[in-house]
């Protein structure tokens, strides 16, 4: 087992007396890129809604320490949020996620300009960086936004829907360019659709159906052996003929 930024001993999301997520001793490793994988696209989204804390204290431990209680802790960042001035330049767009409100009219250091030029370089090509973003169509818009949270300071990074407007060739580069990162001391844990390429770069993989956790570990882990046994805690993984949905339906073939 690696060292954990996560080790959950329960965590539950409840609306009213329906029971919408609950998951027990879920572990997700430290620098590494972890993918939640779910039958029903919201369920992953409630995962990582609760581990920043926005449905209330969960039972476990966040880089050794007992969880926040609020979702404003510094250790977390999100997917920065779209932009509203579509007339700033990406470069400063980038830069607002790298400084607080209270910085914002200062100059910037030489540590954050190297910051958002590595961000940008992970995901856009580096002659955009000086283009506004009124000239970016909607994936480069939404890699702009990942960007921007690469660029935050904090060790760990939730990405929620960051598959949004991206191909999946984008959705596999990128993966790929985020694993290098989580290497250098980055813990990344983002969702993604049943269906992404991507997962077969994740580092780490959770997969959930009707609001349980089926199966953790990596995807080797989590591989069926070739005697067709399954791995102890593992869930079905798409086989290697089936090309057209590689990371298909893992969670819903079991919540079938």
């Amino acid at each position: 087992m690696p060292d954990l930024a996560y080790q959950i001993e329960r965590l539950q999301v409840r609306r009213g007396n329906d029971s919408l997520l609950d998951c027990q001793q879920l572990h997700i490793p430290a620098h590494r890129v972890t993918a939640v994988i779910a039958a029903h696209a919201p369920e992953h989204s409630l995962l990582l809604q609760a581990l920043a804390g926005a449905h209330g204290p969960q039972q476990g431990s966040l880089f050794g320490q007992t969880l926040p209680a609020g979702r404003h802790d510094a250790r977390i960042a999100g997917l920065a949020p779209a932009a509203t001035n579509p007339r700033q330049r990406l470069f400063d767009y980038v830069l607002q996620g790298r400084l607080p409100a209270s910085r914002w009219l200062q100059r910037p250091s030489a540590l954050d300009r190297d910051a958002i030029t590595l961000a940008l370089r992970l995901v856009v090509p580096e002659a955009q960086a000086g283009q506004r973003l009124t000239n970016l169509n909607p994936s480069e818009q939404q890699l702009a936004r990942i960007a921007r949270s690469l660029a935050q300071p904090a060790p760990l990074l939730l990405l929620d829907q960051w598959t949004t407007n991206l191909c999946a060739q984008q959705q596999l580069l990128l993966m790929q360019r985020l694993a290098r990162l989580a290497s250098t001391g980055r813990t990344i844990v983002c969702t993604l659709p049943e269906h992404s390429p991507a997962a077969s770069h994740a580092q780490w993989l959770v997969l959930l159906a009707g609001g349980r956790l089926l199966g953790q570990g990596s995807p080797a882990q989590l591989q069926p052996a070739a005697s067709g046994h399954q791995p102890h805690h593992s869930a079905p993984f798409a086989s290697q003929p089936d090309r057209q949905h590689p990371a298909a339906s893992w969670p819903s073939r079991l919540a079938a």
